[in-house]
């Protein structure tokens, strides 16, 4: 029993010990941990003011377009001009400012404008400094405009070399303008009478209005002038078609009023880019859509070029024999001999066989009698040349002429007759002779060849 109490009592003793020896070993090396841990958090709290202060002291970009707000737009798009994207950053960046800065003063005075109309309304006296406020306003929103459209001009040379400037154009449209509130019929007042006699609000636009109207009346007055100069200069120039030149002075005249709309609409200060750029989508779409009649365009302009026929030549093309009546970038209108006016593509009179019977000033005479083996070829020689010689219209150069022919050696000669005539005078002396060849012939009693045809018949045995 003894034994058993001394053992017991060792093992406690033992077991105090370790357990002792390890409270003493470990709590240290704990206390160290934390320490490590709170040190090394130590340090990286001190690191990160050090790298704060590295952001804070990188210097920002100069700016050198928002030291005057009220510069022209015509020097701040020549200032902007050679800026590199970062700089361009930078100048948003200023504008910005200035814009939220104006914002926020209007904000500032629209709210006190608010509170002031509602003790107005319980006293029942007119305040005065409201309606100063309501000037200021009007004021400060006339200038929070130009600023605006400065900024624009800033965003528009940001967005050409790159930049990102939804953020900025989003934060425009909503505090941009100048608002009227219609309820309020004495504020409405004040601000419509501030506006028109402001500089920079009714006076300005009512120059900018004189200026459009202005430029467009010289426009229009000088485009009929411009249109018969190019008429007169094209005159002078030789192998050149009425159709052309007509087309080139149409396309003066249109020109001179297009550039003078374009003029006159930045003289309000439209900014034209996206005018431009919605007529040439629009033109793309419609140049898809419209292709065939494109080519009938592009063949109307080779027909104006190549000049194979002019108003009022006589012309066969498409299967038609007509006078040419008129023509467009788009078709061509023949007149035909019955009176009727027959209408063709361009793409089918330019594809087709183009005769033109009166493109030179003399025109030739053919016709051809058919005699009989039996008459006299020689006597139908002189009778025609006596004929086309006697008549004063026909050419002495290149002189008249004859030609017998036969192919098929059948039951007729084939004469043929001919004679050069003036194109103007060519079908009144192509009627004159062939009356006087009918007369001649009957007197000479030179019988023309009829069509014959044999028939045998045969008695069946």
């Amino acid at each position: 029993m003894n034994r058993l109490s001394v053992f017991f009592r060792v093992q406690v003793i033992t077991t105090t010990t370790i357990v002792s020896v390890f409270t003493f070993v470990s709590v240290p090396l704990l206390s160290s941990n934390v320490f490590a841990q709170e040190q090394s958090t130590s340090v990286e709290t001190t690191e990160s003011p050090s790298e704060d202060k590295e952001v804070e002291d990188k210097p920002s970009l100069p700016t050198v377009t928002d030291k005057d707000p009220n510069i022209s737009l015509e020097l701040l798009e020549v200032l902007l001009k050679p800026l590199p994207q970062d700089n361009l950053q930078a100048e948003a960046d200023a504008w910005f400012a200035l814009v939220k800065a104006k914002a926020e003063e209007i904000s500032d005075k629209e709210v006190a404008i608010q509170q002031q109309a509602g003790q107005e309304a319980i006293s029942g006296e007119v305040d005065t400094e409201r309606e100063e406020n309501i000037v200021t306003v009007s004021q400060l929103e006339i200038e929070q405009s130009n600023l605006v459209n400065r900024f624009t001009t800033v965003l528009d040379a940001l967005d050409a070399k790159g930049g990102d400037t939804t953020t900025y154009r989003q934060y425009v449209g909503v505090v941009s303008g100048i608002k009227f509130n219609l309820t309020d019929a004495e504020s409405l007042g004040l601000r419509f009478t501030t506006w028109v006699t402001s500089p920079e609000g009714g006076i300005r636009l009512g120059f900018n209005l004189l200026k459009f109207v202005g430029i467009l009346i010289v426009a229009i007055v000088v485009a009929p002038k411009l249109g018969r100069l190019a008429d007169s200069a094209l005159a002078r120039v030789t192998n050149i078609s009425n159709l052309f030149r007509d087309f080139i002075v149409v396309i003066v005249k249109r020109g001179v009023l297009v550039i003078g709309a374009l003029l006159a609409l930045a003289s309000l200060g439209v900014n034209l880019g996206p005018i431009l750029a919605v007529v040439g989508g629009a033109s793309f779409v419609l140049a898809f859509a419209l292709q065939s009649n494109l080519g009938n365009f592009a063949s109307g302009i080779m027909l104006l070029l190549n000049k194979p026929f002019d108003v009022g030549d006589e012309v066969k093309v498409g299967g038609y024999w007509a006078y040419v009546d008129s023509i467009s970038l788009a078709s061509t209108k023949l007149k035909a001999f019955s009176g009727s006016i027959v209408t063709l593509p361009n793409n089918t009179v330019w594809g087709s066989d183009i005769i033109n019977y009166t493109h030179a000033d003399t025109r030739k005479f053919m016709i051809s009698i058919y005699v009989k083996f039996t008459q006299d070829l020689e006597e139908i020689k002189k009778i025609w040349l006596d004929i086309a010689s006697s008549h004063p219209k026909v050419l002495k150069d290149p002189a008249p002429g004859w030609f017998p022919w036969n192919s098929h050696y059948e039951y007729y000669i084939s004469v043929g007759l001919s004679a050069w005539i003036p194109t103007e005078d060519f079908w009144p002396v192509y009627v004159e002779l062939l009356k006087a060849i009918q007369m001649g012939l009957q007197e000479a009693n030179i019988e023309l060849a009829a069509p014959q045809q044999n028939i045998k018949l045969y008695q069946a045995e």
